[in-house]
């Protein structure tokens, strides 16, 4: 009885078929990428809040019984030319409420905001016709 010889099917020539038939090649290559994360952990910068730069200074005024119209003229209208007027401030947002005032500068990028601060207070420091019930 004579055998039929079957083809053999061509051998796979890939990086897959090469770690299919040496599994040892494959865990090499699994504790070497292990190793390497392992070696590159330490250097890794993670933080769970970003690191944010805010170029703004508030400032707010409290005056006790005052209503919003009285806020916006008195003190709103007094502050906000004056403060406009400090180096680096771009542009700047107020809010009158009952009893309160409140200014936003926002001061060009990169700018020194330990300066911003300080010249910030000078101005309202400089401000003499604010109301005497009017707290800074």
């Amino acid at each position: 009885m004579a055998r039929s010889k079957l083809p053999t099917p061509p051998r796979a020539t890939g990086l897959l078929s090469y770690f299919t038939r040496h599994k040892t090649a494959a865990n090499l290559v699994l504790l070497l990428m292990i190793a390497a994360g392992l070696a590159a952990f330490p250097k890794m910068r993670a933080q769970f809040f970003p690191d944010l730069i805010f170029d703004e200074v508030r400032v707010s005024v409290t005056w006790d019984g005052a209503g919003a119209e009285d806020v916006d003229s008195a003190i709103i209208a007094v502050l906000e030319p004056a403060l406009l007027a400090v180096d680096g401030v771009e542009e700047s947002e107020s809010t009158s409420r009952e009893g309160s005032a409140r200014i936003e500068l926002e001061f060009e990028p990169n700018y020194d905001m330990a300066r911003a601060a300080e010249d910030v207070q000078t101005a309202v420091d400089g401000i003499t016709n604010l109301p005497e019930e009017a707290d800074d």
